[in-house]
Protein backbone atom coordinates (compact mmCIF):
# COMPACT_ATOMS: atom_id res chain seq x y z
CA UNK A 1 0.00 0.00 0.00
CA UNK A 2 1.50 3.31 -0.93
CA UNK A 3 0.09 6.91 -0.47
CA UNK A 4 1.14 9.47 -3.30
CA UNK A 5 2.46 13.07 -2.49
CA UNK A 6 3.82 15.40 -5.10
CA UNK A 7 7.69 15.47 -6.26
CA UNK A 8 7.87 18.81 -5.35
CA UNK A 9 9.85 20.96 -2.83
CA UNK A 10 6.33 20.97 -0.42
CA UNK A 11 5.89 17.35 -0.93
CA UNK A 12 9.06 16.37 0.24
CA UNK A 13 8.82 18.80 2.97
CA UNK A 14 5.52 16.72 4.19
CA UNK A 15 7.58 13.71 3.95
CA UNK A 16 10.79 15.09 6.27
CA UNK A 17 7.66 16.49 8.71
CA UNK A 18 5.93 12.92 8.84
CA UNK A 19 9.50 10.75 9.29
CA UNK A 20 9.96 13.13 11.91
CA UNK A 21 6.79 13.14 13.91
CA UNK A 22 6.76 9.45 13.86
CA UNK A 23 10.33 9.18 15.10
CA UNK A 24 8.99 11.51 18.32
CA UNK A 25 6.28 9.16 19.05
CA UNK A 26 8.61 5.94 18.53
CA UNK A 27 11.39 7.15 20.68
CA UNK A 28 8.67 8.33 23.50
CA UNK A 29 7.21 4.47 23.54
CA UNK A 30 10.77 3.24 23.69
CA UNK A 31 11.35 6.29 26.47
CA UNK A 32 15.35 6.60 24.69
CA UNK A 33 17.04 9.38 26.49
CA UNK A 34 19.14 10.75 23.38
CA UNK A 35 15.64 10.04 21.05
CA UNK A 36 16.45 13.70 19.25
CA UNK A 37 19.03 11.68 17.44
CA UNK A 38 16.12 9.78 15.31
CA UNK A 39 14.23 12.72 14.52
CA UNK A 40 17.12 14.43 13.63
CA UNK A 41 18.61 11.73 11.51
CA UNK A 42 15.55 11.11 9.80
CA UNK A 43 15.46 14.78 8.57
CA UNK A 44 19.47 14.60 7.76
CA UNK A 45 19.08 11.56 5.22
CA UNK A 46 16.05 13.04 3.39
CA UNK A 47 16.31 16.61 3.62
CA UNK A 48 19.70 16.81 1.57
CA UNK A 49 21.23 13.55 -0.52
CA UNK A 50 23.53 13.01 -3.04
CA UNK A 51 22.00 9.97 -4.42
CA UNK A 52 19.13 8.05 -2.53
CA UNK A 53 18.01 8.65 1.19
CA UNK A 54 18.39 4.99 1.24
CA UNK A 55 22.11 5.34 0.76
CA UNK A 56 22.34 8.16 2.52
CA UNK A 57 20.49 5.98 5.78
CA UNK A 58 23.03 3.03 5.28
CA UNK A 59 25.74 5.29 5.56
CA UNK A 60 25.00 7.06 8.50
CA UNK A 61 24.45 3.76 10.35
CA UNK A 62 28.02 2.53 9.06
CA UNK A 63 30.00 5.02 9.50
CA UNK A 64 28.05 6.32 12.95
CA UNK A 65 28.63 2.45 14.10
CA UNK A 66 32.18 2.46 12.87
CA UNK A 67 32.96 5.33 14.62
CA UNK A 68 31.38 4.58 17.72
CA UNK A 69 33.03 1.16 17.75
CA UNK A 70 36.35 2.96 17.20
CA UNK A 71 35.61 5.21 20.07
CA UNK A 72 35.18 2.55 22.48
CA UNK A 73 38.44 0.56 21.28
CA UNK A 74 40.55 3.91 22.31
CA UNK A 75 38.58 4.56 25.12
CA UNK A 76 39.89 1.15 25.86
CA UNK A 77 43.37 0.87 24.88
CA UNK A 78 44.08 4.08 26.01
CA UNK A 79 42.54 3.88 30.04
CA UNK A 80 46.03 3.92 31.47
CA UNK A 81 47.12 5.58 28.36
CA UNK A 82 45.67 9.00 27.61
CA UNK A 83 48.30 10.65 25.13
CA UNK A 84 48.20 7.41 23.16
CA UNK A 85 44.43 7.35 22.71
CA UNK A 86 44.76 10.88 21.81
CA UNK A 87 47.20 10.36 18.93
CA UNK A 88 45.58 7.19 17.92
CA UNK A 89 42.35 9.38 17.72
CA UNK A 90 43.63 11.87 15.33
CA UNK A 91 45.66 9.16 13.22
CA UNK A 92 41.91 7.54 13.06
CA UNK A 93 40.35 10.87 12.08
CA UNK A 94 43.21 11.60 9.47
CA UNK A 95 42.42 8.72 7.50
CA UNK A 96 38.76 9.11 7.65
CA UNK A 97 38.99 12.70 6.23
CA UNK A 98 41.53 11.64 4.00
CA UNK A 99 38.64 8.74 2.28
CA UNK A 100 35.80 11.30 3.02
CA UNK A 101 38.18 14.00 0.08
CA UNK A 102 38.08 11.40 -2.06
CA UNK A 103 34.19 11.09 -2.51
CA UNK A 104 34.31 7.33 -2.56
CA UNK A 105 31.04 6.57 0.63
CA UNK A 106 32.01 10.41 2.06
CA UNK A 107 29.19 10.60 3.94
CA UNK A 108 30.45 7.36 5.57
CA UNK A 109 33.74 8.53 6.71
CA UNK A 110 32.37 11.93 7.54
CA UNK A 111 30.05 10.11 9.83
CA UNK A 112 32.90 8.24 11.64
CA UNK A 113 34.66 11.30 11.95
CA UNK A 114 32.08 12.70 13.97
CA UNK A 115 30.70 9.75 15.87
CA UNK A 116 34.64 8.88 16.91
CA UNK A 117 35.05 12.57 18.77
CA UNK A 118 32.15 12.85 19.68
CA UNK A 119 31.97 9.16 21.75
CA UNK A 120 35.80 10.25 22.98
CA UNK A 121 34.68 12.82 24.72
CA UNK A 122 31.65 11.15 26.28
CA UNK A 123 34.43 8.98 27.84
CA UNK A 124 36.86 11.57 28.90
CA UNK A 125 34.08 12.90 30.75
CA UNK A 126 32.46 9.72 32.53
CA UNK A 127 34.26 6.24 31.32
CA UNK A 128 31.32 4.61 32.32
CA UNK A 129 28.71 6.30 30.27
CA UNK A 130 30.52 5.96 26.80
CA UNK A 131 29.12 2.15 26.18
CA UNK A 132 25.59 2.49 26.91
CA UNK A 133 25.75 6.32 25.23
CA UNK A 134 26.67 4.84 22.37
CA UNK A 135 23.83 1.66 22.50
CA UNK A 136 21.08 4.08 22.76
CA UNK A 137 22.95 7.03 19.57
CA UNK A 138 23.03 4.22 17.26
CA UNK A 139 19.57 2.71 18.30
CA UNK A 140 18.36 6.06 18.29
CA UNK A 141 20.26 6.52 14.64
CA UNK A 142 18.73 2.89 13.23
CA UNK A 143 15.10 4.33 13.91
CA UNK A 144 15.47 7.42 12.31
CA UNK A 145 17.20 5.89 9.08
CA UNK A 146 14.40 2.75 8.97
CA UNK A 147 11.94 5.88 9.53
CA UNK A 148 13.00 7.30 7.29
CA UNK A 149 13.49 4.96 4.36
CA UNK A 150 9.67 3.65 4.81
CA UNK A 151 8.52 7.03 4.38
CA UNK A 152 9.71 7.40 1.23
CA UNK A 153 9.19 4.00 0.05
CA UNK A 154 5.16 4.10 1.18
CA UNK A 155 5.07 7.67 -0.52
CA UNK A 156 6.12 6.07 -3.48
CA UNK A 157 9.11 8.59 -3.83
CA UNK A 158 12.17 6.03 -3.88
CA UNK A 159 12.53 2.30 -4.68
CA UNK A 160 16.17 2.40 -5.38
CA UNK A 161 18.57 -0.21 -3.58
CA UNK A 162 21.53 0.80 -5.43
CA UNK A 163 24.86 1.79 -3.01
CA UNK A 164 27.22 4.05 -5.10
CA UNK A 165 30.59 3.76 -4.94
CA UNK A 166 32.13 6.53 -6.96
CA UNK A 167 35.19 8.05 -6.12
CA UNK A 168 38.61 9.11 -6.63
CA UNK A 169 40.98 6.82 -6.65
CA UNK A 170 42.79 6.44 -2.80
CA UNK A 171 46.20 4.97 -4.06
CA UNK A 172 48.60 6.81 -4.81
CA UNK A 173 47.89 9.21 -1.58
CA UNK A 174 46.51 12.53 -3.16
CA UNK A 175 48.67 15.14 -1.63
CA UNK A 176 45.49 17.57 -1.71
CA UNK A 177 43.38 15.39 -0.18
CA UNK A 178 46.01 14.42 2.65
CA UNK A 179 46.57 18.18 3.10
CA UNK A 180 43.42 19.30 3.94
CA UNK A 181 42.80 16.10 6.05
CA UNK A 182 45.93 16.82 8.22
CA UNK A 183 44.66 20.25 8.73
CA UNK A 184 41.27 19.66 9.83
CA UNK A 185 43.01 17.22 12.10
CA UNK A 186 44.94 19.88 13.66
CA UNK A 187 42.07 22.25 13.84
CA UNK A 188 40.10 19.39 15.71
CA UNK A 189 42.96 18.51 18.49
CA UNK A 190 42.94 22.35 18.82
CA UNK A 191 39.28 22.87 19.74
CA UNK A 192 39.10 19.80 21.85
CA UNK A 193 41.99 21.27 23.82
CA UNK A 194 40.48 24.87 23.98
CA UNK A 195 37.53 23.78 24.79
CA UNK A 196 38.45 21.54 27.46
CA UNK A 197 40.88 24.26 29.11
CA UNK A 198 37.94 26.92 28.68
CA UNK A 199 34.94 24.54 30.09
CA UNK A 200 33.33 24.58 27.00
CA UNK A 201 31.04 21.76 25.64
CA UNK A 202 33.23 20.08 23.30
CA UNK A 203 31.16 17.90 21.59
CA UNK A 204 29.35 20.84 19.82
CA UNK A 205 32.72 22.58 19.37
CA UNK A 206 33.95 19.40 17.52
CA UNK A 207 30.67 18.52 14.87
CA UNK A 208 31.16 22.25 14.24
CA UNK A 209 34.51 22.51 13.63
CA UNK A 210 34.49 19.36 11.23
CA UNK A 211 31.62 20.66 9.23
CA UNK A 212 33.09 23.75 8.92
CA UNK A 213 36.53 22.50 8.02
CA UNK A 214 35.31 20.32 5.15
CA UNK A 215 34.63 23.53 2.91
CA UNK A 216 37.17 24.02 0.00
CA UNK A 217 38.19 27.47 1.33
CA UNK A 218 38.28 30.00 4.24
CA UNK A 219 35.90 32.31 2.87
CA UNK A 220 33.16 29.47 2.06
CA UNK A 221 33.67 28.32 5.89
CA UNK A 222 32.92 31.89 6.55
CA UNK A 223 29.51 31.82 4.53
CA UNK A 224 28.79 28.57 6.12
CA UNK A 225 28.98 29.55 9.09
CA UNK A 226 27.07 32.49 9.29
CA UNK A 227 24.44 30.15 7.83
CA UNK A 228 25.06 27.72 10.79
CA UNK A 229 24.10 30.52 13.01
CA UNK A 230 21.12 31.31 11.05
CA UNK A 231 20.04 27.87 11.35
CA UNK A 232 20.62 27.55 15.43
CA UNK A 233 18.67 31.06 15.92
CA UNK A 234 15.91 29.42 14.24
CA UNK A 235 15.41 26.64 15.98
CA UNK A 236 15.93 28.10 18.88
CA UNK A 237 13.30 30.80 18.27
CA UNK A 238 10.81 28.45 17.06
CA UNK A 239 11.52 25.82 20.26
CA UNK A 240 11.12 29.04 22.73
CA UNK A 241 7.95 29.66 20.93
CA UNK A 242 6.77 26.00 21.09
CA UNK A 243 7.64 26.24 25.16
CA UNK A 244 5.05 29.24 25.45
CA UNK A 245 2.40 27.20 23.95
CA UNK A 246 3.43 24.15 25.81
CA UNK A 247 3.42 25.86 29.17
CA UNK A 248 -0.59 26.51 29.01
CA UNK A 249 -1.33 23.14 26.87
CA UNK A 250 0.73 20.74 27.95
CA UNK A 251 0.06 17.52 25.72
CA UNK A 252 1.87 15.13 23.38
CA UNK A 253 -0.22 15.80 19.97
CA UNK A 254 0.40 19.29 21.02
CA UNK A 255 4.25 18.86 21.19
CA UNK A 256 4.17 16.86 18.08
CA UNK A 257 2.17 19.16 16.14
CA UNK A 258 4.49 21.46 16.98
CA UNK A 259 7.78 19.23 15.39
CA UNK A 260 5.66 18.15 12.85
CA UNK A 261 5.21 22.39 11.25
CA UNK A 262 8.83 22.75 12.46
CA UNK A 263 10.07 20.15 10.85
CA UNK A 264 8.60 21.04 7.60
CA UNK A 265 9.55 24.65 7.42
CA UNK A 266 13.23 23.16 8.04
CA UNK A 267 13.19 20.96 5.40
CA UNK A 268 11.04 23.48 3.00
CA UNK A 269 13.63 26.22 3.61
CA UNK A 270 16.57 23.49 2.87
CA UNK A 271 14.86 22.53 -0.29
CA UNK A 272 14.25 26.09 -1.79
CA UNK A 273 16.74 28.51 -0.53
CA UNK A 274 19.26 27.29 -2.75
CA UNK A 275 22.79 28.98 -1.29
CA UNK A 276 21.09 29.60 1.96
CA UNK A 277 19.44 25.83 2.32
CA UNK A 278 22.02 25.20 5.08
CA UNK A 279 20.37 27.56 7.25
CA UNK A 280 17.21 25.33 6.81
CA UNK A 281 19.31 22.08 7.05
CA UNK A 282 20.93 23.28 10.42
CA UNK A 283 17.58 24.23 12.08
CA UNK A 284 15.97 20.88 11.16
CA UNK A 285 19.29 19.28 13.06
CA UNK A 286 18.76 22.10 16.49
CA UNK A 287 14.93 21.88 16.71
CA UNK A 288 15.04 18.32 17.61
CA UNK A 289 17.83 18.72 20.08
CA UNK A 290 15.59 21.19 21.73
CA UNK A 291 11.86 19.52 21.74
CA UNK A 292 12.35 16.06 21.33
CA UNK A 293 13.94 15.72 25.27
CA UNK A 294 13.13 13.98 28.66
CA UNK A 295 10.33 15.74 30.61
CA UNK A 296 13.45 16.55 33.08
CA UNK A 297 15.15 18.87 30.89
CA UNK A 298 12.00 20.38 28.73
CA UNK A 299 11.93 24.37 28.39
CA UNK A 300 15.32 24.23 28.17
CA UNK A 301 17.27 26.06 25.62
CA UNK A 302 21.02 24.89 26.67
CA UNK A 303 21.02 23.04 23.48
CA UNK A 304 20.78 25.64 21.21
CA UNK A 305 23.14 27.61 23.55
CA UNK A 306 25.77 24.94 23.85
CA UNK A 307 25.46 24.78 19.37
CA UNK A 308 26.12 28.70 19.38
CA UNK A 309 29.17 28.34 22.00
CA UNK A 310 30.18 25.36 20.05
CA UNK A 311 29.83 27.41 16.14
CA UNK A 312 31.76 30.24 17.99
CA UNK A 313 34.90 27.96 19.27
CA UNK A 314 34.80 26.57 15.73
CA UNK A 315 34.99 29.12 13.73
CA UNK A 316 37.97 30.62 16.24
CA UNK A 317 39.80 27.58 15.94
CA UNK A 318 39.32 27.19 11.66
CA UNK A 319 39.74 30.98 11.31
CA UNK A 320 43.29 30.65 12.95
CA UNK A 321 44.24 27.32 11.60
CA UNK A 322 42.84 28.36 7.99
CA UNK A 323 44.17 31.67 8.01
CA UNK A 324 47.76 30.33 8.33
CA UNK A 325 46.88 27.04 6.20
CA UNK A 326 48.55 28.81 2.78
CA UNK A 327 46.49 26.27 0.61
CA UNK A 328 42.98 26.88 2.23
CA UNK A 329 43.18 31.14 2.75
CA UNK A 330 43.22 31.29 -0.83
CA UNK A 331 39.60 31.42 -2.54
CA UNK A 332 38.78 28.91 -4.70
CA UNK A 333 35.58 27.65 -7.03
CA UNK A 334 33.22 25.80 -4.74
CA UNK A 335 33.89 22.23 -5.65
CA UNK A 336 32.69 19.92 -3.28
CA UNK A 337 34.83 16.40 -2.94
CA UNK A 338 31.53 14.29 -1.87
CA UNK A 339 29.38 12.72 -3.79
CA UNK A 340 28.21 15.03 -6.80
CA UNK A 341 25.07 12.94 -8.34
CA UNK A 342 22.48 15.84 -6.73
CA UNK A 343 18.97 14.46 -6.26
CA UNK A 344 16.02 16.24 -8.12
CA UNK A 345 15.78 19.63 -6.93
CA UNK A 346 18.83 19.05 -4.21
CA UNK A 347 21.14 21.52 -3.48
CA UNK A 348 24.26 19.55 -2.07
CA UNK A 349 26.45 20.95 0.43
CA UNK A 350 28.74 19.97 2.37
CA UNK A 351 27.04 17.55 5.44
CA UNK A 352 26.66 17.30 8.81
Amino acid sequence: MTFLLPQSPIGHALRVAVAASLCLVLVDWFRLEHGSQAVLTAHMVMAQYPYTVYQKGIERIIGRGGGILCALVLLTLGANAPVLAFVLKLLALLVFFYVYFSGRLAYTFLSAGLYLSAIVEVGYANPAAAIPVGKELFLAIVIGVLVADGVMWLTSAEHDLHIHLEGQPLLPLRGDFLNHSLMLVVTVALSQLATRLLDLPTGPALVSVTTLTIVPDLQALLRKGHLRIAGVVLAAAWGFGAFLLLNYLPHFLLLLALLWLGMFVAAYITRVAGEHSYAGLQMGLVLPMILVVPPSQFSNLAPAVQRLEGIAAALVASVLVGGLWASFSRERPATQPTQTSPAPDATVTAQR
